[in-house]
């Protein structure tokens, strides 16, 4: 079939990960596969160490939606990801979709970045997706603006470089790194690597003094992100939108902490981020056996905001529907 000419759009999506959100990342396959069903993902998996069974589960899952083509990528040097990991502190995989655009296909020019295991695609991406980047390396949720005559503007280049009183909101992040693309084209023109993340590194933890201290120079990839990239970020939809809580394309589900009603649109693709648990640390009435994890103590709904319980029982809807699936294909 020549989907082109069915006019279904085709997208690039990128996630890294270990062995422990594998069955989480299934979860996050399903809503995807459903909620773009019109569509064809080419899925980009990053990964150093991630065993072969659970590399064939994802796969066959993948397989079996028939809208997403899975595609191993084994990250070759992984050490390479050391410093940041003692900069920046979370794990090597975090920090696997930096140089997305030097093992991706040379036929990929942009892709979307999705956490693994925690987001959930629910709605239509095309208009975050086909953005255009205007020369940026990334198109992002901002979450930090600064303001000036009484306005909220973006950040500068200048003000990394000059601003002391900016660094440290600088280095927590401009903005959520759930989700956001990136520009692989550009990324290649501008010939970024791994050693510019390195050398930035450096910089950084001189600048902080944080070099072997217990606080990190950067908070993970967005800190890092934000640094590499300022003066050369894409907020979507600013500047005719700049309210930090418009976020369609990377709703944190942690904003009803702020906000005691729903927005006004429809989230395309929600993040469990800023909440006290992950949907998978939930007791709920049922839960497939499969997924059930020991050695954890589960959470109770009630410890979550009511406007936010719902998104769990979402999360656990796609759950038994992939149960559903994994038992079909023969796992």
């Amino acid at each position: 079939m020549d989907f082109s000419q069915a006019g279904q759009r085709r997208y690039n999506i990128v996630t890294s990960s270990d062995n422990t959100l594998i069955p989480q990342m299934a979860v996050s396959l399903t809503a995807m596969a459903k909620n773009l069903k019109q569509d064809l993902i080419d899925f980009y998996f990053l990964h150093s160490q991630v065993s072969p069974e659970n590399i064939k589960l994802l796969a066959s899952l993948c397989n079996g939606y028939g809208n997403l083509s899975f595609h191993e990528v084994r990250v070759p040097d992984p050490t390479a990801y050391d410093p940041l990991v003692q900069a920046g502190r979370w794990y090597r995989e975090t920090y696997y979709p930096l140089c997305a655009h030097q093992l991706l296909p040379d036929t990929v020019d942009r892709v979307l970045y999705l956490d693994a295991g925690d987001t959930l695609v629910v709605g239509d991406i095309a208009p975050y997706y086909t953005c255009d980047f205007e020369g940026n390396f990334l198109i992002v949720t901002g979450q930090k603006y600064k303001l000036e005559n009484g306005l909220p503007e973006l950040f500068s280049r200048e003000d990394f470089i000059s601003r002391e009183d900016y660094l440290d909101g600088i280095l927590e992040g401009l903005f959520n790194s759930g989700s956001y693309m990136i520009n692989v084209k550009k990324m290649r023109e501008e010939n970024i690597d791994i050693s510019y993340y390195h050398t930035l590194t450096d910089q950084l933890c001189r600048r902080k003094g944080a070099a072997g201290a217990e606080g990190a120079a950067y908070f993970g990839d967005q800190g890092l992100l934000s640094a590499a990239f300022i003066g050369k970020l894409k907020y979507f939809a600013y500047p005719q939108i700049y309210d930090v809580f418009y976020n369609p394309y990377n709703f944190c589900i942690g904003c009803y902490d702020f906000i005691n009603q729903k927005p006004g649109y429809q989230p395309a693709i929600l993040h469990f981020a800023g909440v006290p648990f992950k949907p998978w640390k939930a007791s709920y009435p049922v839960f497939p056996e499969r997924f059930q994890r020991g050695g954890g103590t589960l959470r109770e709904l009630t410890e979550l905001k009511p406007l936010q319980v719902e998104y769990y029982f979402l999360w656990l809807e796609y759950l038994f529907l992939t149960d559903k699936v994994l038992n079909l294909i023969g796992y």
